[in-house]
């Protein structure tokens, strides 16, 4: 009994900083969750390995299950998806859960550290990144042209993320391109002015 204490222990302390960290940021599958799945993941493999199981089969059909769980937690809202990071943050959580029950505890808890890092600070660089940017939503009718492509392809390759992807509707005489982007307002001007002085361009529509 005694040597399943340190891990589910070591479970519940790494589960609870990351659930701590989901419910100070307002956001679902908070301290329960974390905690939960956490040490669910580590029991299955301390129980896999008391029955003589094949570790590593139990652990990839553990973490295959929480793929499912993590898909309920992804919505759409207005054309923006939500609960990604949530999402990889259970099936993060589930690996740790997997380290744990193996008995590499240092791993465990660098593994916690890096997450926290990278839902804090990360978050706050993408912030910021996002705060100088303007998502434009484009429509763009034109005769085909390759030249019109490049350079649609040259701002996407350029912007700071693309919202939406490239699609290709195709008409009897012209081609409707639809995507969308964030980029300072100034460098959509400039993407937008040199779209209209092309001679292909039909009309651009932006919102």
């Amino acid at each position: 009994m005694k040597e399943f204490l340190i891990p589910l222990g070591v479970s519940f302390i790494t589960g609870t900083l990351l659930g701590l960290e989901r419910e100070m940021s307002h956001k679902p599958a908070g301290l329960r969750t974390q905690v939960l799945v956490n040490l669910g993941t580590t029991l299955f493999i301390l129980g896999g390995q008391a029955f003589g199981s094949e570790v590593a089969r139990l652990a990839a059909n553990v973490l295959t299950g929480l793929g499912f769980l993590g898909a309920g937690v992804i919505w759409q809202q207005k054309g923006n998806v939500r609960g990604l990071t949530t999402a990889a943050l259970i099936w993060v959580n589930g690996s740790l859960g997997v380290v744990i029950g193996l008995g590499q505890y240092s791993l465990a808890f660098a593994g916690t550290v890096l997450a926290l890092l990278a839902l804090r600070f990360l978050g706050m660089v993408e912030s910021k990144i996002k705060s100088k940017c303007r998502v434009f939503h484009y429509q763009v009718t034109s005769k085909e042209n390759e030249k019109v492509l490049e350079t649609i392809h040259e701002a996407l390759g350029r912007c700071h993320f693309q919202e939406d992807p490239l699609t290709f509707e195709k008409g009897a005489t012209a081609v409707t391109m639809r995507f969308a982007f964030c980029n300072p307002p100034p460098r959509h001007h400039e993407f937008v002015d040199k779209l209209r002085k092309m001679s292909d361009v039909l009309e651009v529509k932006i919102e």
